[in-house]
Formats: C-alpha cells, sequence, structure tokens
C-alpha cells in the first residue's frame, strides 16, 4: 500500500473512532458495556430462564458463553459495519481519487480494534478472574482463531459492501443471515454434543472452528481443532481473494450506481 494510502486509511480510522460514539453519553464506555449487556441478557435467559443442556468442560455457563459470544460479535459487528462502507461514503468516492476498497477496510479494521479492546478486556478479566489457565499453546489457538475472524470479516464486508451498491437489499439480507449465523455457530452450545449428522453439517460452517479454537484455546480445553481452523483460515484467504477480484470486475461501475 502506497504512503499516501496508508496516510488517508489512518486518517479513516481515526474518523471511525470518533462518530461511532459522537454524542453517546457514555461514550468510550459502550466498549464494555454493550458486550457485558448482551452477555448478560443471554446468560439470563438459556441459563435461568431456558437452561442450556450444554457440556461448558467445568466452566460456569456465562464465562463458557462468554468465550464464544465475544468472537461471534467481533465478526459480525464488523461485517455489519462494513456492508454500507461504499454507499457512507458516496460522495467521497465520487470526488476523491482513492481505492474505493480502502473505506471498507477503515469500517472492518476500526470495528475490530474498537470490539477488540473492549472484548480483550473482558476477557481478561474472566480468564484472570475464573481462574483459567490457557497454555502458551492454547493462546496460540486463540490468536489464530481471531486472525481468520478477521480475515473473514474483511472478505464478507468486501463483497457485501460491493453487492449493496447495486442491490439495496443487501444489507437487511446481512443481518439476517448475521442472526442465522448465531445460532449455525457454536456459541451458546458444544459441536460435539450435537446429533452426528448436525455436527458434520456445521462442520462446512467456517466460524465454527475460529470460535471453537478461542474458546478452547483460552479455557485451557485440550480440544483445540487446528485441523478445521486452517481449512477455515484456507477458505478466509480463499474468499478475500475472490473479493478483490470481484471489486476489479465490478468496481470500475461503482461511481455510477451509487
Amino acid at each position: 500500500m502506497p504512503p499516501a494510502h496508508r496516510a488517508v486509511l489512518r486518517e479513516l480510522l481515526r474518523r471511525e473512532w470518533r462518530e461511532r460514539y459522537q454524542g453517546s453519553l457514555a461514550g468510550g464506555a459502550w466498549l464494555l458495556l454493550q458486550p457485558l449487556l448482551q452477555l448478560l441478557v443471554l446468560a439470563f435467559v438459556f441459563g435461568s430462564l431456558l437452561p442450556a443442556r450444554v457440556d461448558t468442560a467445568g466452566l460456569s455457563f456465562p464465562v463458557f458463553l462468554a468465550l464464544g459470544l465475544f468472537p461471534w460479535l467481533l465478526f459480525a459487528n464488523a461485517v455489519s459495519r462494513g456492508t454500507t462502507s461504499y454507499l457512507d461514503h458516496a460522495g467521497l468516492i465520487a470526488r476523491v481519487p482513492l481505492p474505493a476498497s480502502l473505506y471498507v477496510h477503515a469500517r472492518v479494521l476500526a470495528s475490530v480494534l474498537v470490539d477488540g479492546l473492549g472484548l480483550l478486556l473482558v476477557l481478561l478479566v474472566l480468564v484472570l478472574g475464573f481462574g483459567l489457565g490457557p497454555t502458551p499453546a492454547g493462546l496460540a489457538a486463540a490468536l489464530a482463531g481471531l486472525a481468520v475472524l478477521v480475515v473473514a470479516a474483511l472478505a464478507f464486508s468486501r463483497i457485501a459492501a460491493l453487492l449493496q451498491v447495486f442491490v439495496r437489499d443487501c444489507a437487511v439480507l446481512v443481518g439476517q443471515l448475521l442472526g442465522l449465523g448465531f445460532f449455525l455457530t457454536p456459541v451458546l452450545y458444544e459441536r460435539a454434543q450435537l446429533p452426528a449428522a448436525f455436527a458434520g453439517a456445521l462442520a462446512f460452517n467456517p466460524l465454527a472452528a475460529p470460535v471453537e479454537a478461542i474458546r478452547h484455546g483460552l479455557s485451557g480445553h485440550a480440544g483445540v481443532p487446528w485441523v478445521a481452523l486452517g481449512l477455515s483460515g484456507l477458505f478466509a484467504v480463499l474468499l478475500l481473494l475472490g473479493s478483490i477480484a470481484l471489486q476489479r470486475r465490478a468496481g470500475r461501475h461503482l461511481e455510477d450506481f451509487l
């Protein structure tokens, strides 16, 4: 990336940070409040009102849930915000001769950095407060899972943002798919507890292995799915390359539809 583009990307990241909490009473405190509130609601519903029959490997259900929920939120928030990148910056794209993909990258990276900071703080509190003992290999697995989620979020966002320009219903569809993906990803449950047919089908979900790697790695669980994680990483990279090819093919018509 040329130095001029890096400078623009840094400025876009600062702008995303300022605009995200502009006018908010709590400001940056939402970094912690939003994921914690979502965790409390889901833990209350599935832990008390509708007790989930989940083998949590010795973890309390809120901790088990947090180790799956927070990585999912990082991915879902990045994709959700990245989908409207081109439409939200239509004026700049028309006037400023820069690669349009910079606006998607800024949205996704800003979301990952903002959510990642808050989620990292919460996860550290959980890991240390509940005496979890991640090993060096477990930490490596968690970081690898996080990297796969970030690459996948960037790839999905690039494709969704481009489709949103030509089909304005795409953002609504992405929201629905993320809602479905939440339940098809082992956030509320362990995949090993599902019937064999369903567990096998969920193996095709490229987000399952990264979430499991983060949960198992941070909790000290021995069953880190390294092979599945490698396949998910390969899928994320191929999807990113596909998004670049799609951008080259359809990007030349971008300004005509904005």
